[in-house]
């Protein structure tokens, strides 16, 4: 072998095993009551799981960068309140792989923030307010109950099993709903939409499904009670359930009361087909 390429062989060699090694960064804050966990990141994925605890515990993994020099971490807690801060100090020229990935533990029943400029969001089995925002990454919720806020400007976002009110939006991303609610605002900038409302749901006081640039597709139960007002852009709206038709119709437009009728139920799309379906 050459010297240059025996020089280079080892040059990979050793970063291979320095991009192989994680450095790991963890705490732990033990709560009385209903906690507030916030999770602050100018960048990495979080993800977060619940257990039958009294503790909230914070797990980062690290790699390619330095603890209290490129990468600081700020853990805290005041009362049941407690919160988790990280930041990257990114140099001008940077080589090398880096990877920052936030686990977070905390008890069932609690209230939870995260905001990421730069990754994913996963949240499971958490009943309470959640707030998840990314500025570039995938939001999803599963098995979660209470005031929901998922926003994304680039991602897509996934809700299944939830059961409450949920506002959930993505700049850049589909959207994939099941759940029950009560209160529900969707609005993909650019995406498709498919949601599945489970029996149960009430609309009080208006609910907007909305589409800038994709394809709309709405599941309703038979014991839902709403007045229906679905059109589209530049596209068709077909519907499987039985309304009472208000109105013109036509290809692009629908509108009328579903078991004589209720609040507003807004569906729109600037560029996509819409369909209708009964659950």
């Amino acid at each position: 072998m050459r010297p240059l390429a025996a020089s280079l062989a080892i040059l990979a060699t050793a970063c291979f095993a320095a991009h192989a090694h994680a450095a790991e960064y963890s705490k732990a804050f033990t709560v009385s009551g209903r906690p507030t966990v916030h999770v602050n990141t100018n960048d990495g994925s979080v993800r977060v799981r619940t257990a039958d605890t009294n503790q909230v515990q914070f797990r980062v993994e690290y790699k390619g960068l330095t603890l209290d020099k490129n990468l600081h971490i700020d853990a805290t807690q005041q009362g049941d309140q407690v919160q988790l801060t990280l930041h990257i100090q990114w140099e001008p020229i940077s080589l090398g792989f880096r990877k920052l990935r936030i686990e977070v533990l905390m008890p069932k029943d609690g209230d939870l923030a995260v905001d990421t400029s730069d990754g994913s969001i996963d949240v499971a089995d958490l009943k309470g307010n959640v707030d998840l925002r990314s500025g570039d990454g995938s939001l999803t919720a599963i098995s979660v109950k209470g005031l929901m806020k998922l926003k994304t400007s680039d991602g897509s976002i996934t809700g299944e099993s939830i059961d409450g009110s949920l506002d959930a939006a993505s700049g850049d991303g589909s959207i994939h709903l099941d759940g029950r609610f009560d209160e529900l605002k969707v609005k993909a900038g650019d995406g498709s939409v498919t949601a599945t409302v489970q029996s149960g749901s009430k609309i009080d006081s208006g609910w907007s499904i909305v589409s800038g640039d994709g394809s709309v597709e709405v599941t309703l139960p038979k014991d839902l009670k709403a007045d229906i007002d679905a059109s589209s852009g530049d596209g068709h709206v077909t519907s499987d359930i039985s309304l009472v038709v208000q109105g013109n119709f036509s290809k692009s437009k629908v509108r009328g009361k579903l078991n004589g009728g209720g609040a507003p139920l807004s569906i729109h799309t600037g560029d996509g087909s819409i369909r209708l379906r009964e659950g």
